[in-house]
């Protein structure tokens, strides 16, 4: 006769695991010896999971030498990723200068080497070196600086929406929201594939809906609402942003046109 498998379940979400599991894989929770089944049963995942492979058991390390694998983790699972680092405190100076800083050099660079390689015939700037260098650094500050932006519009609204959130789970929740949008950055280096970033954006925003309730325990009922105010506020944010790229390119326009000899 066949003994049944040893199960642990999840004082947090219910949910039954294997027997010796260091963490719930539906919520991330540390599991503890017990094997009892809490009352009502166990709870049933509430979000989609959509996954392109797997990732390693247990919490992510965030140091700067794991910021790629981490994104490419994210990236292939990310509810899986997200529950099994939910508990995960990483502070918020860690957050940006740990992985965000890291994973935004990846369009930067492709950036800057596209826009040097793939001139515009059309594009007449005399010192078009120093306009493509300043727009790439323009954009990668900015890029750095709009997940903090994110992450604290995050944090601001959570009370809003009957949601206790920190700003360090708040701004790493901004930083995976980016992470496609970074990882998809390294086709920039041929221009025209640019629009490429498009499905990184998507994928970033399907990855805000389901993270607000794994990584930020949203109430379900309110998470379709929080996600929504969330792209209003982030609309602003990156029209802001693309006010100051413009300034840039202005800025390096009219110092062209000024250098111009007119004929005598």
């Amino acid at each position: 006769m066949l003994t049944p498998m040893a199960q642990m379940f999840c004082s947090k979400c219910g949910s039954a695991n294997a027997d010796g599991a260091a963490f719930c894989a539906n919520c991330g929770n540390p599991l503890t010896a017990s094997s009892t089944p809490p009352a009502g049963g166990p709870a049933a995942p509430s979000v989609p999971e959509f996954s392109f492979g797997s990732i390693p058991a247990g919490q992510a390390s965030f140091e700067p030498a794991k910021a790629i694998s981490n994104g490419i983790n994210l990236v292939k699972s990310p509810a899986n990723f997200m529950r099994q680092n939910a508990g995960a405190n990483v502070p918020v100076n860690k957050t940006i200068l740990g992985y965000t800083v890291i994973l935004a050099a990846i369009p930067f660079v492709a950036t800057l080497i596209g826009d040097l390689w793939y001139r515009p015939a059309s594009l007449f700037i005399t010192n078009y070196t120093e306009y493509a260098v300043a727009l790439a650094i323009g954009t990668y500050v900015l890029d750095v600086i709009a997940v903090f932006v994110i992450g604290m519009i995050i944090w601001k609204l959570a009370p809003s929406f009957a949601t206790v959130a920190t700003q360090e789970k708040a701004t790493l929740l901004a930083a995976f929201v980016y992470t496609p949008i970074f990882l998809v950055g390294i086709f920039d280096i041929i221009p025209p594939l640019g629009v490429i970033g498009v499905l990184g954006l998507l994928y970033g925003l399907y990855i805000l809906y389901i993270g607000l309730p794994i990584m930020l325990s949203a109430p379900k009922d309110k998470v379709l609402v929080y996600f929504i105010v969330i792209l209003v506020v982030a609309f602003v944010v990156y029209a802001v942003i693309g006010v100051i790229l413009g300034v840039i390119a202005a800025a390096f326009y009219f110092t062209h046109i000024a250098t111009l000899q007119l004929p005598g």
